[in-house]
């Protein structure tokens, strides 16, 4: 599981990171900068090619890339620098990546909706199509029946089609073996439970009643970016909650998930089979691209911002070396949030 949970976490990681500096890329190339470098990860460097007049390389430190201009770092005189294009030019190359995280968010929601998924913002009454109802594991009581045959958290349990009927199922025979099917990581485990004599909980679980709709190709599509949107605007305000307790208390909230907590939600999505991966993923190119739009140093809101500024005043506002010392300050304040959350979590595990 851990191996299979690994390998699910890397690709997700990868394809996120890959889109988001392939916007970079491809709309610097058409614009006419040079790239002198596309890169996965941040350096020690594992392995580099070049090709044309571009060095495509994969690094060590997994959680980013970043796609190297000329004239980005330092101002060049050649026509390809990045710093010779016009500000609205470079207001969209810079863009680029966030533009193609929502666009792979709604991608991903829409293949979601082609091969079944539980709406996350949507009404699913509104949808139509093929509609399923999963009765899904979502707690277990510790000592409890459940727990001891090895029923999981995400587990779907087989053979009913709401909530309620699992539920007098168990209810009317307290005390009893009976048999549960439920399917994990795409496999139907068969199981015997040995129901406690506590006729209001002989299960000892806390179960949801998941709706799964299932689309047609264009209707997928069209709820997809819909779902995308939709939940883009949750994210935000979930975002704004995050800040206003960061600034106010300097505290992170308990329920942000760093590097360790990404992997674990990721073990539970794979438990839950391919739509709750394809949901995770979507949620994650959303968060992505919140994130780097932000108007912080070192992210491509902040960046954008300063392009903007420039653009409005028709000049710019700081010298390239003050904003490189932002940039460098900003990210790590970044890698500096983003290992104390690691470490909490780490701490949490033990």
């Amino acid at each position: 599981m851990f191996w299979l949970t690994l390998l699910a976490f890397l690709i997700i990681l990868g394809l996120l990171i890959f889109v988001h500096e392939a916007g970079h890329f491809i709309v610097a190339k058409l614009s006419g900068v040079k790239v002198e470098e596309f890169a996965f990860g941040f350096p020690p460097r594992i392995f580099c090619v070049k090709r044309g007049e571009t060095k495509y390389c994969i690094n060590a430190i997994p959680f980013g890339g970043y796609v190297k201009m000329l004239g980005e770092e330092k101002d060049s005189d050649s026509p390809r620098a990045f710093n010779r294009k016009k500000p609205g030019i470079r207001l969209m190359i810079v863009v680029a990546g966030v533009v193609m995280n929502f666009l792979l968010a709604g991608v991903i929601f829409s293949v979601g909706y082609m091969v079944g998924m539980s709406p996350i913002r949507l009404n699913p009454d509104e949808l139509g199509g093929r509609q399923t109802h999963q009765v899904v594991i979502a707690q277990i009581a510790e000592n409890s029946a459940a727990k001891t045959a090895g029923i999981k958290v995400g587990d779907i349990v087989l053979g009913y089609d709401s909530v309620n009927s699992f539920s007098d199922f168990t209810r009317k025979n307290p005390g009893t073996t009976v048999p549960v099917s439920v399917l994990r990581e795409g496999k139907i485990t068969d199981l015997s439970v040995t129901l406690s004599q506590d006729e209001a909980a002989p299960l000892g679980v806390g179960i949801v009643d998941v709706p799964v709709v299932q689309l047609p190709f264009f209707k997928a599509i069209y709820f997809g970016f819909k779902e995308m949107i939709l939940t883009t605007g949750y994210i935000f305000v979930l975002l704004y909650g995050f800040f206003v307790k960061l600034f106010s208390s300097g505290q992170v909230a308990g329920d942000v998930a760093g590097p360790v907590g990404i992997f674990n939600i990721t073990g539970q999505a794979v438990r839950m089979g391919l739509a709750y991966l394809l949901q995770l993923a979507a949620i994650l190119s959303i968060n992505l691209g919140i994130i780097n739009i932000l108007p912080f140093p070192a992210l491509d809101g902040g960046r954008a911002f300063l392009i903007a500024l420039e653009g409005l005043f028709r000049r710019r506002v700081i010298r390239s070396e003050i904003e490189n010392t932002l940039h460098f300050i900003g990210f790590a304040i970044l890698i500096l949030l983003i290992a104390a959350i690691t470490v909490r979590e780490v701490i949490a595990l033990f």
